[in-house]
Formats: structure tokens, sequence, C-alpha cells
């Protein structure tokens, strides 16, 4: 009968899942399947790579937020035993994206609405999702009554991610009472939702 051990590395944020992963491979029979839990995405992804450099083969399985990553023990020593090393210093903290335009570049209109569109759909269908997205400028039309984008921004939402227009940009042009997704924000938490990213993603 095959035997399988369990990492549980729920609830856990950076280098914690790394360290689980290093002493179960350690622990671990030659053949042992080895299934390691973790509901943190940026961690998953460190995790993974770490398996992967290390020569392990990687099936994910995933479920509500909960992703499962199978491994079968190798019994051998570690080729890139420094697991710390994969934590990424901004780990647990999810990023934002800033959003300062309706289109990308300046190049024609069309294409960069086009583009900025194209993006927005890209977002929704990335792991990890970004803690924020941030409306500044004539960006916050994005998120008016008529955007093109407004149905992809919905989504978003629905899946957790909060949209902050600037509140001085809508007041500018006059258009707070269209705002069909997210909140009205001010500089103060913008500033402090910037400060307290990951990183930060400009477009």
């Amino acid at each position: 009968m095959e035997t399988c051990k369990i990492i549980d590395a729920r609830g856990q944020i950076c280098p914690k899942p790394l360290i689980l992963t290093k002493k179960g491979l350690t622990e671990a029979a030659p053949g042992e399947t080895v299934r390691i839990l973790i509901d943190n995405p940026t961690s998953k992804q460190n995790v993974e790579r770490f398996l992967r450099d290390n020569g392990y083969p990687v099936a994910m399985e995933e479920e509500g937020g909960l992703f499962t990553l199978i491994v079968t023990a190798g019994g051998a020593t570690l080729a890139r035993p420094n697991a710390e090393a994969y934590c990424s210093p901004d780990a647990g903290r999810p990023h934002v994206v800033f959003i300062a335009s309706d289109r990308i570049g300046d190049g024609p209109e069309d294409l960069g609405r086009l583009l900025l569109k194209g993006v927005l759909s890209a977002i929704l269908e990335t792991s990890p999702l970004p803690g924020k997205i941030i409306f500044m400028n004539n960006g916050v039309l994005l998120a008016l009554e008529g955007s093109q984008v407004l149905d992809t921004l919905r989504d978003l939402e629905r899946k957790g991610v909060g949209i902050l227009s600037c509140g001085t940009c809508l007041d500018y042009f006059g258009r707070k009472a269209e705002v069909r997704v997210g909140s009205v924000s001010n500089a103060y938490d913008i500033v402090r939702a910037l400060t307290d990213a990951g990183h930060v993603i400009a477009l």
C-alpha cells in the first residue's frame, strides 16, 4: 500500500512553507508520495519553484483557494537546499496595479484601449490576483457607466480585488455619480495602499 506524507502549510507565509517542505522531503522515505497543502498563492509559487529546481516533477490540485502540490520523494540530497532563498521579501503582501489612463501607451487611442482591455482580462486569469487596482487621472473613467472593461472589473471585485478610484479625479470630470464598480477613494488611502503593497505594477 502506497504511503502518503502530508505537509500542512495552511495559514503560513514565507519562509515557513518552504522550511516545512524542505523538512518533509528530508524525512520522507524514497518513493513516498508527499502532498504539500498551501493556501497562500505567493508561497505556493515559491515552494513550486524550489521543488522544480531540486528535480521534483510537481502535480498540483487547487480547490477553493487551497493548493496541493504533489511530489514523489527521491531520498536524495537536495541540489538546492537553501529553501529560504526562494522566499520573496514581499511574500504575503499582495501587489497593487496602478492605472493612470484609460489606455496604454501614447500610440493610437483605439489600440491603447484595446491593449488595456486585454491586460485587465489577463489579470483576471492570473494568480495571485492583485490586492487592489487603483485608478487615477483619466484612468477613473474605466470604472464608470459605459466602460468597455466594466464587466472585467466587476469580476475582479467579486474575486476579492479592491477597486479604488480617485475622488479628486472624479470631481474634476464631474462624474462621481457614474461610478459602477469599486469605491471612491482619497489620496491618503491610495498612498497607504501603494506603501503597503508587496510591489506595484503601473500601467
